[in-house]
């Protein structure tokens, strides 16, 4: 299958994902779902900014971009999932580190020398194109969040037993996963587990809704890590 069809696929997941939890956001008026929905935006940029890569090429701005943007999406959905379940000074907190380390990378990251050498076609960059003060940015963002959305996941399901929240876990798990590999510089799959991670998620969060609405009418709604 061509590669660019994978990241292409994951961009229009994520905008219909984006659209849903804005949706959410819209009636319930939710901190996280707020964040949530920003995330998934993020990630339909940073998806899109993949297939435009494999289609016609990077060139050094749209590099940059994507680079931050592939963690920062990250920290903006740990910082949602914080807002969900912990007090909100922690979430506060949270999501000022978030917005700190993220402006923080993005400058650096703008004013970075990107080494075009390493745009191969058919080759996935990851950050191999970035010099290594940058790179150190990505795991102060990757780590937290990724810690936040697959914890917060795990709890929701020991507290209320629902299945919904061990697909998100297991999404998140297989996107940081392949996250990490492509920083160690095995990066060939990654826009295929990028795709399979989020549609495992968003099968996770589709039935958290059935099951929130449906316990919404029985007035006994459960704490999920999404809803």
């Amino acid at each position: 299958m061509t590669r660019w069809l994978f990241p292409l696929l994951t961009s229009l997941l994520s905008l219909v994902f984006a659209y849903f939890v804005w949706e959410q956001y819209y009636q319930r008026r939710k901190i996280h779902q707020l964040l949530w929905s920003v995330s998934f935006l993020i990630f339909a940029f940073a998806a899109f900014a993949e297939f435009y890569s494999e289609v016609w090429g990077w060139t050094p701005w749209l590099y940059r971009l994507y680079y931050v943007a592939a963690a920062l999406l990250v920290g903006v959905m740990g910082a949602g999932t914080v807002y969900l379940l912990a007090h909100r000074p922690a979430a506060h907190a949270f999501l000022a580190y978030v917005a700190l380390v993220g402006a923080a990378f993005l400058a650096a990251a703008l004013r970075a020398p990107v080494d075009a050498g390493a745009f191969e076609p058919g080759i996935t960059v990851a950050g191999k194109a970035m010099p290594g003060y940058v790179r150190a940015f990505s795991p102060l963002l990757t780590g937290p969040g990724t810690l936040a959305l697959f914890g917060g996941a795990i709890y929701s399901w020991w507290r209320a037993g629902t299945f919904y929240n061990l697909l998100i876990a297991a999404g998140t798990a297989i996107i940081a996963g392949a996250g990490f590999a492509a920083r160690m510089g095995a990066s060939e799959y990654l826009y295929l587990a990028e795709m399979v991670g989020l549609a495992v998620i968003f099968l996770g969060f589709m039935r958290s809704r059935e099951l929130i609405r449906q316990r919404e009418r029985e007035g006994r709604a459960k704490p999920s890590a999404v809803g």
